[in-house]
């Protein structure tokens, strides 16, 4: 019986003392693979988008979010590059790229530091799973900022970029960098 009400009151206590609140967020991201020719990359924003954060005290519980960027938007600063590229990622038929993320932070934190994101990415209308690795994360007051990383293959995605000349190839490997700040409303 003491069991029981111990269980209880300890799942009563984490809900009266756990605060769920909405975060502002923005993200610049960069993108970068190879090909056989050359390195290439280039770089977009997200579209602002809300974050729901628990905390319990000072110490982040679950972040539960949405974040969409816009394809037509990635640029590499090469015109024709550009054009191939919201070609082969079919972005009149596909024009939002979309990451979900539902994390305990118990998942995604070590030893105090938030290492490992699991999030949901809807890429050409297919989702996928991939793993971020959280890095420089830092929770000042009402602002949190840290860097994301997380790998994206273009087979896996459904992007089919055509070879060039008979022997220039892209590879399948395009590596995810983004910078996040969260901004508690």
């Amino acid at each position: 019986m003491s069991i029981r009400f111990l269980c209880c009151y300890g799942l009563l206590a984490s809900c009266l003392f756990a605060d769920v609140s909405t975060w502002s967020g923005s993200s610049q991201i960069r993108f970068d693979g190879t090909s056989t020719l050359h390195d290439w990359g280039g770089k977009v924003s997200a579209q602002p988008f809300k974050a729901q954060v628990t905390m319990n005290g000072d110490k982040p519980q679950r972040i539960v979010s949405t974040v969409t960027v816009k394809a037509a938007e990635m640029v590499t600063e090469e015109a024709k590059r550009d054009e191939n590229m919201r070609k082969a990622m079919k972005v009149a038929d596909h024009p939002l790229i979309v990451g979900k993320i539902d994390a305990k932070f118990s998942e995604v934190a070590a030893a105090g530091t938030p290492t490992k994101l699991p999030i949901e990415l809807n890429l050409l209308g297919t989702p996928q799973n991939v793993t971020g690795t959280i890095s420089n994360w830092k929770l000042s007051g009402n602002k949190a900022t840290f860097d994301l990383d997380f790998p994206v293959s273009m087979k896996a995605s459904g992007i089919s970029v055509p070879t060039v000349l008979i022997f220039i190839r892209v590879g399948d490997g395009v590596k995810v960098h983004a910078s996040v700040t969260l901004t508690r409303n």
